[in-house]
């Protein structure tokens, strides 16, 4: 038997655990892998955990010359050999921060997290890896298609994939192999390593399970590729299912006993049901991840206090609307909650434990933190909510704030009440205001995700919408900008012409705000409402209008009115490039904030800078600003020029020099 706690040797695990490319769940482990872990071991399994996403960056850190490339003529090829050439520059001071969490010199924590993001993502550009899909059934023949290739055919980010996944087999020997498909951008990855294993290591019992598999599975279980690679897919949570899976190979147990799984290629179900409630279990186990190396600012871990949703009802959430049904929610007990951030502090050395549910039952999780901090455990946290009326009172604000919470991550689809009733949102919009001031006035930062295309919203109510994100820019971040989908389980796919849409057949995401398009559903049409283009208008003119104040993952922020204190003199930082001058801009990029860079970097009477961190493009008029001859520090011409350079401090591109 091995403790809790301990990894297992190289003699053989009974199960390894995959967390496979592409997404970007990178800031700390995904949870589903180091809790099945921790419950497996705790069982006496001999259990190894492999985050292939996050091993593909770390890979990439340590050989960052495998993006090296020639600059081309036009905007897009010479950004990306710009992009790795300032990746190889810095990859020392990435290497500090990312995998030690060390100074990262004149780059910064924030700007290390960023740059590293984009060699990433310039790593598997155009390859299998980053590729999106019409429908489930191109994917899954892509996937085998890729499988029959040898792997550097594919490029040289799935050729190390493969190495990785090669070398695990041989070092693990695993009789079962789990693959935790958490989001759409997985999927195609998840089925090429499932069709790996299959050939490198043929006796292996291979499973699917995560978010996307219990979205999906009836869908995938008709699909040829999955039917030759995958001997089942786990529709529910995994952990009784893997516990009781092992038992009948093991033969302690009958294989009708196993629940909660789809057994192909019969494609038979389990008749037994999962009778493991979320109570039951154990803290999660992070040995055998490289915790401390995962792509955020500081130490950070994760846990969850429940499965599922305590309201259940928002009308576009698939996730929540799995609750609905009786017994579906299950909650953490204060003790069992206070126990797994205790053990997270303690095994990790984490300094903010970030509490990953769909939505946090606030009162809970006050409770469960006082008593982490009674035990002496001192920890920031954060939580995700709605804006809901417990958070209208003050009191119960500096509460939340006394037990540790730092930070709120909170959905917002605008303040027209006639929406968020029609979306059964549980929430009033004529207590968001009150709610944003006493979260400011407790300290705790509150970061928006900003949904479009909600329903059939009308001009005004967008525009109402707006003015509230402006007057409160300074209090709140924003993480993400997308447009409402109709997944799979949800209650909008489920009733589309109560909630007044017509949904096609193919699948729909967000491909150009969201990472690898995000959430995906069925394509979807409003009827009396916007058209699709009108929406991600709407959401472009959120992005260009609103200036966040507080941490932020869309656009930068500096201090201060750039009008009041002119720059004579500007450095730009090393990450921030002259884009040469024969270079064509054609209409890639933003130049100054809100211009169109067709019509103001084209031609020669414009400087202009790529600021490779922030992804943003300036333009500046070569009759106001010059570039001196050490082709570097810029100066002002006129009192326009002055203006425009300190812009670019605010929007942190260089430095002040003197005039």
């Amino acid at each position: 038997m091995v403790p809790s706690g301990q990894e297992a040797d190289c003699d053989g695990a009974d199960v390894v655990l995959i967390f496979p490319p592409q997404t970007e769940a990178r800031f700390f482990p995904y949870l589903s892998l180091p809790y099945l872990t921790g419950h497996l071991r705790r069982r006496g399994r001999r259990v190894h955990q492999a985050d292939l996403n996050i091993a593909l960056l770390h890979d990439l850190l340590r050989r960052p010359r495998q993006l090296e490339q020639a600059p081309g003529e036009d905007v897009s090829g010479w950004y990306r050999a710009a992009m790795a050439e300032a990746v190889a520059r810095h990859a020392g001071d990435l290497r500090a921060h990312v995998l030690r969490k060390q100074a990262s010199g004149e780059l910064g924590a924030v700007r290390a997290v960023r740059l590293a993001h984009h060699a990433i993502e310039l790593f598997v550009r155009d390859t299998f890896l980053a590729r999106t899909w019409r429908d489930l059934p191109e994917l899954d023949a892509a996937a085998q298609q890729a499988a029959r290739l040898p792997p550097a055919a594919s490029g040289a980010a799935v050729a190390r994939l493969h190495a990785m996944v090669e070398e695990l087999l041989v070092r693990r020997r695993p009789r079962v192999v789990g693959l935790s498909v958490a989001f759409f951008s997985q999927l195609a990855p998840a089925l090429l390593v499932a069709a790996w294993v299959r050939k490198l290591l043929p006796r292996a019992r291979i499973c699917l399970g995560g978010q996307q598999v219990m979205l999906r599975h009836e869908e995938l279980r008709r699909l040829p590729g999955v039917l030759a690679t995958v001997d089942a897919l786990c529709w529910t949570a995994g952990e009784q299912p893997l516990e009781r899976w092992l038992d009948a190979l093991d033969g302690a147990a009958a294989m009708s006993a196993v629940p909660g799984m789809i057994w192909l290629p019969r494609g038979e179900r389990s008749a037994e049901p999962v009778t493991l409630r979320f109570h039951e279990l154990g803290p999660p186990d992070f040995t055998g991840l490289p915790f401390r190396s995962y792509l955020n600012e500081t130490m950070e871990a994760a846990i969850v206090s429940c499965v599922g949703c305590f309201w259940g009802r928002c009308a576009f959430c698939s996730y929540g609307n799995r609750s609905l049904a009786p017994g579906a929610y299950q909650q953490g007990t204060v003790r069992q909650i206070a126990d797994a951030v205790q053990a997270v502090v303690r095994d990790t050395g984490a300094a903010f434990v970030a509490i990953s549910d769909e939505n946090t039952n606030l009162r809970l999780i006050v409770k469960a933190m006082r008593e982490v901090r009674e035990r002496g455990v001192r920890v920031g946290f954060g939580v995700r909510s709605r804006l809901d009326a417990t958070l209208a009172d003050p009191g119960f604000c500096r509460d939340l704030a006394e037990a540790g919470c730092e930070l709120m991550s909170v959905g917002y689809e605008g303040t027209a009440q006639r929406l968020l009733d029609r979306m059964d949102r549980g929430v009033r919009a004529a207590d968001y205001q009150r709610i944003l001031d006493n979260l400011a006035a407790a300290g705790i930062v509150v970061r928006l995700s900003v949904m479009g295309h909600v329903l059939d919203e009308t001009p005004a109510e967008f525009a109402e919408s707006l003015r509230f994100l402006r007057a409160n820019q300074e209090r709140i971040g924003i993480d993400a900008l997308e447009l409402m989908v109709a997944e799979p389980g949800s209650r909008l796919a489920q009733d589309p012409d109560g909630f007044g849409l017509s949904l096609g057949s193919a699948p729909a995401g967000n491909p150009e705000l969201s990472y690898l398009s995000g959430r995906v559903g069925r394509s979807m049409t409003v009827r009396d409402g916007p058209t699709r283009g009108q929406a991600l208008d709407r959401l472009v003119r959120v992005f260009h209008t609103v200036r966040p104040g507080k941490a932020t993952a869309v656009v930068p922020r500096g201090s201060g009115p750039a009008d009041a204190d002119p720059v004579a003199a500007v450095l730009p930082y090393p990450w921030v490039r002259t884009v040469p001058a024969h270079v064509e801009m054609g209409g890639n990029g933003r130049a100054e904030r809100g211009g169109d860079a067709r019509t103001e970097m084209s031609g020669d009477g414009r400087i202009v800078l790529a600021d490779l961190v922030w992804e943003r493009f300036y333009a500046l008029p070569r009759r106001d600003v010059e570039q001196r001859a050490d082709g570097e520090v810029l100066a002002a011409r006129t009192a326009r020029g002055r203006r425009l350079l300190a812009r670019l401090v605010e929007e942190t591109a260089g430095t002040r020099r003197p005039a």
